[in-house]
């Protein structure tokens, strides 16, 4: 029998651990958002989902709003793209971007707290 081939090295993302289930959850949410805002606006927006949707993923959506959607309004100076009538894809975008947001501002806040504390125990052990 011969050897079997060394086993390769896993992908920092594949990678088993707490992260890996945080990263899962992520997607997940990022994923219930858009399948959420997508049946929303399958169904003709109904007035009942109008306050789920708006808070599935608020301080994103309105980051995006500012950061994005706002400055492309003020640069083209039409507000035609922002009235929406029908079926429209561009919600579940929205919804989808802002969900993204949220993941990346928990990462951030959660990156920040590692960091400090990592630095107090380093200036404990001096």
């Amino acid at each position: 029998m011969s050897n079997p081939a060394a086993p390769t090295e896993t992908r920092a993302w594949s990678a088993p651990g707490p992260r890996r289930k945080a990263r899962r959850f992520a997607v997940g949410y990022i994923g219930l958002v858009l399948a959420i805002a997508l049946a929303y606006e399958i169904a003709g927006r109904p007035s009942a989902l109008d306050a789920t949707t708006a808070l599935m993923s608020f301080p994103g959506t309105v980051l995006v709003l500012v950061a994005a959607v706002y400055p492309l309004v003020m640069l083209l100076g039409d507000s035609s793209g922002t009235e929406e009538t029908g079926f429209s894809l561009l919600t579940p975008l929205f919804q989808g971007a802002g969900a993204l947001a949220n993941v990346l501002i928990v990462w951030g806040v959660l990156a920040l707290v590692r960091h400090f504390r990592s630095e107090a125990h380093r200036s404990r052990d001096r």
